[in-house]
């Protein structure tokens, strides 16, 4: 098994890589239509990386054992064929070797689970694990797809390119769009920007709504609604005040004052700049009368200029550039709110928008398509906002993104089960709903990791390095998976944008969203306990700040920074040695990223802005900050005390119960000595002390046959204190015990290498008094005595 899930890995990794250079730039994601590979070709592709990976293999494993795991490999791609018939050859088998990559991993993993003989505590944290480890597979699968289907398409069933929308009908046979601008406290010089853009567009029958929803600051409206009051024609102003519902209520309300002639309604955030072509380039997809909305995507402005704005557009850009392209070609594409369109009867007939729910646009388009509507989203982008100007509003603007999205999950979980049949929804929009709510878990799970590596580092310097040993595969497979996870959405953002992009701004991009992983968790958590909070504004701007300043505004990640970088010195320092390399290697990204926060906060406010975007900056102090019902939730408490059982129950730190078998050995190597043929006489020989698996001194016995050396491999059994000057004697429990105990133990042969008497240590009973062995990484710990050979 062993074999097969190194195999399986090394394909991957070679496969993925060739994807990706041969992968060509594509604007937009979804430019190409041709014909896609043949299935002949798509099931030979997989050999490409099997083959080179099965040579490099056998220079360490027996040929005919790596030639039967490459079969085995080969085999597993070819039930995938059926599913990639839109895709190039490269790509069928980047996502076939990774399928069959985790699936390998995690077969093995809880085959050793079932099979480590450990009992209690032990075995449940064993599955907890095990459970973890699925998680990390299942949400590199969930990214993988992606990335292959965008990349790797040359036909798509359900595109809709912008100039096949643009109706033919004679103007006076348009439908009429009413326009609705919600706003809280923006700036009157954008927001007159933003309405004299929308006086441009190249449309006959439209209306624009401005709904300001509970601005304390009369300077603010003033300015205005005197603008609106001067183009009666196209522009009306409503003020709310004490208004419910926050954006969710001011839609609602704007809704109920529509012109009744309007047959579609579009949203259109305070700062957008739309390019007048807009209207014309998208109502022609309603002309299908199933189409309830149509997503256009959300894009930015004034950022080439900046790194750091440069890499926040790229870490934006991810989402309306892979995620929808792929979510839609399923039918499973989500309303983004603003720049998107939504008819009017399909609105009414679900009750308009919730107002339960702080990402109201997402929740909305999941009622649609539960009703039986259908939504489409478009490649090209009509418009450029302004990205959020300091760190600390990006901050609050991705929890509030995901904190919708754990409210979403709470109330429509059970209509996204694959055998639910209360909706409407097909399979491929209950998987596409499903995987975009978990995939916000990416970086709890990414947090859990980083715990349980801290916690292994430390039983490593101060215990018994048994975390080390039981946590092998985690440390080895599960934490490296998510941050390649990473780096891969980062290529894949340059491969489907194809916009002047290089390396920096990647880098720059995966950096933003390892910083935003504290945040993220924290809104994951609070979503799932909490009942519900109040609606978070984004705030684009705050006052300077200086380092210190920025250090203590984001506390939280210099805590977990610190700890992290406090517990990897300690591990190297403490216990040296490569094992101790390797775990802080895996704690380095999490701890440069939680570093990464006040950093950019610092970047953010150095950034040179013109003077308008300036003064917002600075002026949005006062824009609203989500915050919960009560001030301390009992539920967040217990939820943090889960956590902390949790990594004590998976890690045990100092514990001494190591598992007495393993399912998941290292990689076998050939065999350079027979084994003792039956019958082969076997003479028992003393030997000197040697170390056990604790850095103790041990008492052992060896059989060695004639002519042959062996290691006798005894069942491990409770010793006494080893001695450190007897003869190798086996050590008995003592005899004024009054509970049953055994007294021998069954004893079997294994050949070695050495031509001299090798020694097996017992396990001690006592804690070991001395630093312990560095365990072997490779595999699934064991406490079968090692051998030791002179």
């Amino acid at each position: 098994m062993s074999l097969l899930v190194v195999l399986a890995v090394a394909s991957c990794a070679i496969a993925t890589l060739a994807f990706l250079v041969l992968s060509r730039s594509r604007s937009g994601g979804r430019t190409r239509h041709g014909r896609a590979a043949s299935a002949l070709t798509r099931a030979v592709a997989p050999a490409a990386a099997i083959v080179p990976a099965t040579v490099l293999l056998t220079v360490w494993a027996p040929l005919h054992d790596t030639l039967a795991a490459a079969a085995v490999l080969w085999l597993a791609c070819l039930p995938w064929l059926p599913r990639t018939g839109r895709w190039t050859a490269p790509a069928h088998a980047g996502w076939a070797l990774t399928v069959a990559a985790g699936l390998a991993y995690v077969t093995a993993m809880a085959h050793w689970t079932v099979t480590s003989d450990v009992g209690g505590l032990a075995l449940a944290g064993a599955w907890v694990l095990w459970l973890l480890e699925v998680a990390a597979f299942v949400m590199l699968l969930s990214y993988g797809w992606e990335v292959f289907d965008v990349l790797g398409s040359v036909r798509w069933h359900r595109r809709r390119a912008p100039v096949q929308t643009v109706t033919a009908t004679p103007h006076a046979e348009l439908p009429m769009v009413s326009i609705h601008v919600p706003s809280h406290n923006e700036p009157p010089e954008l927001l007159i920007e933003t309405l004299q853009r929308l006086l441009e567009l190249d449309y006959p029958a439209y209306e624009v709504l401005v709904v300001d929803n509970n601005t304390d600051d009369d300077a603010l409206c003033a300015p205005v609604e005197a603008f609106c009051a001067a183009h009666p024609e196209r522009l009306r102003f409503h003020r709310l005040l004490d208004w419910p519902g926050f954006k969710s209520g001011a839609l609602n309300y704007a809704e109920e004052h529509t012109d009744p002639r309007a047959e579609l309604i579009a949203v259109v955030d305070a700062d957008y700049q739309v390019e007048p072509g807009w209207l014309r380039a998208t109502v022609g997809a309603f002309d299908d009368p199933r189409v309830a909305f149509v997503q256009t995507p959300q894009d930015y402005r004034a950022w080439s200029h900046s790194q750091y704005l440069r890499s926040l557009y790229y870490s934006y850009d991810y989402f309306f550039a892979v995620s929808q392209p792929s979510r839609d070609e399923r039918g499973a594409a989500i309303f983004g709110g603003t720049m998107g369109l939504v008819r009017r009867s399909a609105l009414r007939d679900i009750g308009g928008w919730d107002e339960w729910c702080v990402t109201e646009d997402a929740e909305l388009s999941l009622r649609l398509l539960q009703a039986g509507w259908s939504g489409h989203h478009l490649d090209q982008s009509y418009g450029h906002g302004i990205m959020p100007l300091t760190f600390e509003a990006l901050k609050r603007q991705r929890f509030r993104w995901c904190f919708g999205g754990m409210q979403i999950l709470k109330r429509h979980w059970r209509t996204l089960l694959p055998w639910s049949r209360s909706t409407q929804l097909t399979a491929s929009q209950r998987l596409g709903y499903l995987v975009g709510g978990v995939q916000w878990f990416g970086d709890l799970l990414g947090l859990l990791f980083s715990f349980v590596v801290m916690a292994s580092l430390l039983d490593l310097a101060v215990g018994g390095g048994l975390a080390v040993r039981r946590l092998s595969g985690l440390l080895l497979f599960a934490a490296p998976a998510l941050i390649v996870v990473g780096l891969v959405r980062a290529v894949a953002v340059l491969k489907a944008v194809g916009r002047d992009a290089g390396w920096r701004d990647a880098l720059g991009a995966f950096a933003i969203w390892l910083s935003l992983g504290w945040v993220v968790s924290l809104a994951c958590v609070r979503g799932l306990l909490e009942p519900q909070g109040v609606f978070l504004r984004t705030p684009k701007t705050r006052g300077d700040v200086s380092w210190l300043q920025a250090m203590r505004v984001h506390w939280a990640e210099m805590a977990l920074a610190t700890l992290g970088a406090v517990v990897a010195l300690a591990g190297l320092v403490l216990h040296p040695g490569w094992v101790s390399v390797g775990l802080a290697a895996l704690l380095a990204p999490p701890v440069l990223g939680w570093l990464a926060a006040p950093a950019h906060s610092v970047a953010a406010l150095r950034v040179d802005l013109p003077a308008s975007l300036r003064r917002r900056r600075d002026g949005e102090g006062a824009r609203g900050w989500w915050r919960p019902r009560t001030a301390v939730p009992v539920a967040s408490l217990a939820g943090a005390l889960g956590v902390v059982a949790l990594l004590l129950g998976i890690v045990q730190p100092g514990s001494h119960d190591a598992p007495r078998s393993s399912a998941a050995p290292s990689l076998p190597r050939r065999a350079e000595h027979p084994a003792p043929h039956a019958g082969a006489h076997v003479r028992t020989v003393p030997t000197t002390p040697s170390a056990g698996p604790s850095g103790n001194p041990a008492t052992s016995t060896s059989s060695v046959p004639a002519g042959q050396a062996t290691t006798q491999v005894p069942a491990p059994v409770r010793t006494a204190a080893p001695s450190t000057t007897a003869p190798a004697t086996v050590s008995r429990p003592s005899t004024s015990s009054t509970s049953p105990t055994p007294t021998a133990s069954a004893v079997t042969t294994a050949p070695t290498r050495g031509t001299g008497s090798p020694t097996v240590t017992a396990r001690p009973t006592s804690p070991p008094s001395s630093p312990t062995a560095t365990p072997d990484p490779s595999r699934r710990p064991t406490d079968r005595p090692t051998p030791t050979h002179r």
